[in-house]
């Protein structure tokens, strides 16, 4: 380097080893040295470790990439089987309605499960099944989905509503738009509080081709309502028209069964005008004990025609000995007894159903003891059928509180102490238990009907009180504000239109 030019950098220059290369040469050596040395260690270093951060970006890269590509398709193998159990929905819920057939014979429950399913399978906000009543000319629903506190829906056959529309022509309705078709009539909504935004219609027919009703859905949870889910509508409106059918038949038949043993139990009641109606009464409190204790419906209709037909071989004691005024003699009254063997056997000659197999039995047993002092087998403790101790609580209450030959209505202090007073040896203390739970007004109205005619209007004030709790009342215990002068107002009820010469039995 030059003096001047070192002079006009101000400062001294330091010696440097120039690297001589030859650039004309096509072999490029591996290793560039200058002045025949190699660089620093240092420097080699710095070079490895950022090829090896190079070379670990890069494995980094490639492993992100399998683990993208992998999530993408686990992605859509997810989104294949969320679309394979969307095409599976609807089939299972047919499946699960066909199943119903099996396990529901009464319509009211047979519509709950079609409904709900249906409602799942079209996954949509409400489903409603309309059932046509040809006699009174209307559709009816007892199930509205998506409505509180409309259980029970009626229209007119000769309406302008899209279910009376769809019910007379006998076609698929679909409105994607409800409130822009003039067939949809918005004081529906008004009348309801809903917002209907689509509906589908579908029209359920029997083999005969007749319409026994229609299928509504409404607000399709994701657009609307497609040809697909009208396939699948007519499908379900299919079998359930089947089922609904013979749901409706069954219904009949047990309607049919019920009026007969009804009026079996009445010749009954109706040979002593002053014992009729306690075969209903004795039936209607034993159903009262069986909803608080939470019998099966199957249990509940054995409870029934056993409780109905209970007294049923009083048709073999003489009149003399029924009507008669005073206490029975011990010969009479083992004449009496005898009407229990006679319900037993009388019964047992009906052709009941293996459901209902046991109702001769229980209502024979109406009159045994838990501890073995009854009769007519002198059964023990669980030896007697559990609905047959129902049945005994019932039957003794009503005759303690109903007009007799021999006495009038008991003071009903008296009818609570003598029932107490059996826990353990005559009744069952936990069927004592559920009768003196039930609601006070449910025990008035099945007692007060006793007299016939209309039920007085102040028996809905005891609504808010058991009638254990009416007892406690009526025994001297304070009441409370909201039970004020319901003790006067039950004993105007109890005893009123009672004959003048009325007595109380001790």
């Amino acid at each position: 380097m030059a003096k001047s030019d070192t002079a006009k950098a101000g400062k001294k220059s330091t010696p440097v080893d120039v690297c001589n290369h030859d650039t004309s040469s096509a072999d490029k050596p591996e290793k560039l040295e200058c002045g025949g040395h190699a660089h620093s260690p240092e420097a080699e270093s710095r070079g490895a470790t950022l090829k090896d951060r190079e070379d670990s970006l890069r494995k980094l890269e490639s492993e992100l990439s399998k683990r993208e590509i992998g999530l993408i398709e686990r992605e859509i193998k997810l989104l294949g089987s969320q679309q394979e159990l969307d095409k599976l929905r609807p089939l299972s819920g047919l499946y699960r309605v066909v199943k119903a057939m099996t396990t529901e014979r009464k319509v009211d429950a047979m519509l709950d499960v079609i409904t709900r399913e249906t409602a799942s399978m079209l996954r949509c906000d409400r489903c409603s099944v309309f059932v046509l009543d040809v006699h009174r000319g209307e559709l009816w629903t007892q199930v509205a989905q998506g409505l509180e506190g409309h259980r029970t829906i009626r229209v007119p056959l000769s309406s302008n509503s899209v279910v009376s529309l769809c019910a007379r022509t006998g076609r698929v309705i679909n409105i994607p738009d409800a409130y822009s078709d003039p067939r949809f009539d918005p004081e529906v909504d008004k009348s309801t509080g809903y917002h209907t935004k689509n509906i589908l219609c579908v029209p359920m027919q029997n083999r005969n081709g007749s319409v026994l009703g229609v299928f509504e859905v409404m607000n399709k949870d994701v657009n609307t309502f497609t040809q697909e889910d009208e396939e699948w509508l007519q499908a379900l409106a299919a079998v359930a028209a089947g089922l609904i059918e013979q749901a409706q038949a069954y219904s009949e038949i047990e309607h049919f069964v019920d009026k007969t043993v009804e009026t079996l139990a009445q010749t009954i009641d109706k040979r002593d005008p002053l014992t009729a109606g306690h075969s209903i009464r004795v039936t209607r409190y034993s159903l009262s004990i069986g909803d608080g204790m939470a019998i099966s419906d199957d249990e509940k209709d054995v409870l029934r025609y056993a409780a109905m037909m209970h007294d049923y071989g009083k048709i073999g004691v003489p009149e003399a000995i029924l009507w008669k005024n005073g206490r029975l003699t011990p010969e009479e009254y083992a004449c009496v007894q005898t009407h229990a063997r006679l319900t037993y056997e009388l019964l047992s000659n009906l052709p009941f159903t293996n459901r209902l197999a046991h109702v001769p039995f229980i209502a024979s047993c109406h009159h045994e003891k838990l501890d073995g002092t009854g009769y007519y087998r002198g059964l023990k403790g669980h030896e007697i059928p559990f609905l047959a101790r129902v049945i005994t609580v019932s039957d003794v209450f009503d005759a303690l509180t109903s007009v007799r030959h021999y006495r009038n209505r008991m003071n009903i202090v008296k009818v609570y102490e003598i029932i107490d007073s059996g826990r353990d040896n005559h009744f069952d203390p936990e069927v004592v238990d559920a009768f003196y739970a039930l609601p006070c007004d449910r025990v008035l109205r099945v007692m007060e009907s006793e007299r016939g005619g209309q039920i007085p209007e102040e028996v809905d004030q005891f609504k808010t009180i058991s009638w254990l709790r009416l007892v406690e009342i009526c025994q001297g215990s304070k009441p409370k504000r909201h039970e004020e002068g319901l003790k006067d107002l039950f004993y105007r009820i109890y005893n009123a239109n009672l004959p003048p010469d009325y007595q109380e039995l001790d």
